[in-house]
């Protein structure tokens, strides 16, 4: 069994199409769904009703997926573990490495990933670049950067996927959030629902597409109290903590995050978005893009524990 095999099952389990997941995973639909036979050949069990409209899982896929994501979950920690004894020598890598972020990325997880990088790899020239996702895309397409690093809302993300020529590999699913100081009145509840986010004064990022999930959120954003719009943490912050504003963020905002002082509250239907990258698909993958890809992957688990 291969353990490629099981992230696809996950991925049908999440989308119920085997389509919508070939077009994601960039393999065919035939193959994928040869693939998905093939897994309930080797378990004996069927885990998939198909559907005209798509597929279902079985009592017996539902238990299947969960043991999955488990198992994947463990050779991600196995990964990990071995990657000091990688047989990259940091001495002999070098050369150049072009990422192209969106904006959220590069003021949190890409700062911490990159100190790691750079104090292995201290040979290798790291270039940044700072883009929009269809910007991103097109770079990609191009051969033109490395890496793409992208916070992708759900409602926006077949059809990014679609448009790049890439591999795209996911590193992390998470839920829009509210973030709220300690001592505030909200600081207890187990949820906040979007109509109760209506009457809260909120903090905001101030980048277009941040903008878009509050949009898709927040059907009238005319209705809103915004008290504070700016891409300065240091002035989210602080609107939290001293004039009891809500953020609206998500677990990758780890500058703001890391502060005690502040609480998460799930959001009801609040918009999914997923962490991930993408790298070239007509270009050679590099040895310090692999490299990097590698600590980025264990430093986004970290995040994931995290949350647990």
């Amino acid at each position: 069994m291969d353990i490629n095999h099981l992230q696809y099952l996950v991925d049908v389990a999440q989308t119920k199409s085997i389509t919508l997941s070939a077009k994601r995973l960039f393999i065919s639909q035939q193959g994928l769904s040869q693939i998905m036979v093939r897994l309930e050949n080797d378990l004996k069990v069927p885990l998939l009703n198909r559907h005209r409209q798509g597929v279902t899982l079985t009592e017996a896929g539902e238990v299947a997926v969960a043991k999955a994501k488990e198992i994947l979950e463990k050779y991600d920690e196995l990964l990990k573990s071995v990657q000091p004894y990688s047989l990259v020598n940091p001495d002999n890598l070098s050369g150049k490495l072009t990422i192209s972020v969106v904006p959220f990325i590069i003021n949190n997880v890409l700062p911490d990933v990159l100190d790691l990088f750079q104090k292995q790899f201290p040979a290798v020239e790291v270039h940044i670049q700072e883009d929009q996702p269809p910007e991103i895309i097109r770079d990609i397409n191009n051969c033109d950067v490395d890496i793409g690093l992208f916070i992708l809302p759900e409602f926006q993300f077949n059809e990014l996927i679609l448009s790049c020529k890439g591999t795209y590999e996911k590193l992390l699913e998470s839920d829009m959030i509210a973030v709220v100081a300690s001592n505030s009145p909200l600081a207890k509840k187990k949820s906040l629902t979007i109509a109760e986010l209506y009457q809260q004064s909120l903090a905001i990022y101030n980048f277009a597409a941040y903008l878009k999930i509050i949009s898709e959120m927040f059907p009238d954003v005319r209705r809103l109290n915004i008290l504070v719009k700016t891409n300065s943490v240091e002035l989210y912050k602080n609107a939290i903590l001293n004039r009891q504003a809500v953020g609206i963020s998500s677990s990758t905002d780890t500058r703001l995050l890391k502060d005690d002082s502040l609480i998460t509250i799930p959001i009801q239907e609040a918009v999914k978005t997923f962490y991930g990258c993408f790298v070239p698909a007509s270009c050679s993958m590099s040895a310090a893009t692999e490299a990097f890809i590698s600590i980025l992957k264990a430093h986004v688990a970290t995040i994931v524990n995290r949350k647990k």
